[in-house]
């Protein structure tokens, strides 16, 4: 197939696209372990406090909620019980996070 064939252009437009999503999957896995590597993660549950880039609204307590008990909300930092390491790890990959640390709990 020369460049002017008719499917080239599709097959351009899709390998781009999938270039981006690739590159930000990619990014979220790196963002997440930059967070999350200082962190002691082991097996089971912890206690977490998660800021992120901006006061939270409805949406992103929503999210946390699904993750563990949201204790409380102070500024742009969430604090939260009971999260696995797994599910850290997931919140983590968001671009709207901005740290996560361990926190004693109540």
């Amino acid at each position: 197939m020369n460049a002017r064939h008719p499917l080239m252009r599709p097959l351009y437009a899709t390998a781009v696209l999938l270039a981006i999503g690739l590159g930000w999957i990619a990014w979220g896995q790196l963002h997440a372990r930059a967070l999350t590597g200082a962190l002691d993660l082991k097996p089971g549950k912890a206690h977490f406090a998660i800021t992120l880039a901006f006061a939270p609204e409805a949406f992103h307590v929503t999210r946390l909620q699904a993750i563990g008990r949201v204790i409380e909300v102070k500024d742009a930092t969430v604090f939260m019980m009971d999260v696995a390491a797994a599910d850290i790890r997931d919140v983590a990959t968001n671009y709207w996070v901005r740290e996560v640390a361990s926190w004693p709990g109540r």
